[in-house]
């Protein structure tokens, strides 16, 4: 699918039944919907967010998309279904993703170098089982990669959150480091495992995957 952009030239990334747009103070209410949630944020960073709480990170986010492009970003994306868009209106906020290689408080780099981010993302948990995130995660490594030239692509999960963890190795992530609890300075004190994957190795995938489809006998 193209990419495209907003007024300001922020992208906008489509996929197949998905809308990737940067994240607006109106989107309050939706991403509340499922960070306010016990659940949701077992293995999320931050403890459920009040609405006050969603409005200020989404404030952050805002901002930062106004410095946007740069070569060091954190890019707060807003996940619409796009079954749900009129020529009016968006769709349906079902979750959000981030990408970054700059500090949420813009107080430095958050990486070693301009071409290696880190990604994460939530979603609401009635959306699970239709690979919504999947695709959504998919999408936006395909933009760092493509149209952001990243080098490497970074995550960090709870060892105790295998989904997530499952996910990330679908699209081709691996795990490089596993730290136990007692050596995590997050409070939560939760195993962690960190993934990565390098362009090389997703371009030699994607290069596998389209060699085999133009290698598929066609049906009459």
């Amino acid at each position: 699918m193209p990419e495209t952009s907003d007024a300001v030239g922020s992208p906008i990334l489509l996929s197949e039944r998905l809308r990737l747009r940067p994240v607006t103070i109106d989107d309050t209410l939706a991403v509340q919907s499922y960070r306010g949630r016990d659940d949701v944020v077992r293995y999320l960073t931050h403890e459920p967010l009040s609405l006050d709480a969603t409005r200020d990170r989404l404030r952050v986010g805002v901002e930062h998309w106004r410095r946007y492009p740069a070569d060091w970003f954190n890019a707060n994306f807003a996940a619409e279904l796009l079954e749900d868009a009129t020529d009016s209106s968006g769709g349906r906020v079902i979750g959000d993703l981030r990408a970054w290689n700059l500090e949420l408080d813009a107080s430095g780099p958050a990486t070693e170098s301009p071409d290696v981010f880190w990604i994460g993302y939530a979603f609401h948990p009635d959306m699970q089982g239709n690979g919504y995130a999947r695709e959504a995660a998919a999408r936006m490594v395909r933009w760092l990669f493509e149209e952001r030239s990243a080098r490497e692509l970074r995550a960090i999960s709870w060892a105790p959150n295998t989904a997530s963890i499952a996910l990330l190795e679908k699209l081709g992530f691996r795990i490089f480091l596993e730290l136990p609890a007692e050596a995590e300075d997050h409070h939560k004190k939760l195993p962690a495992v960190h993934l990565r994957l390098m362009h090389s190795d997703w371009a030699a995938a994607q290069a596998a995957i389209r060699q085999s489809t133009e290698h598929t006998p066609s049906k009459h």
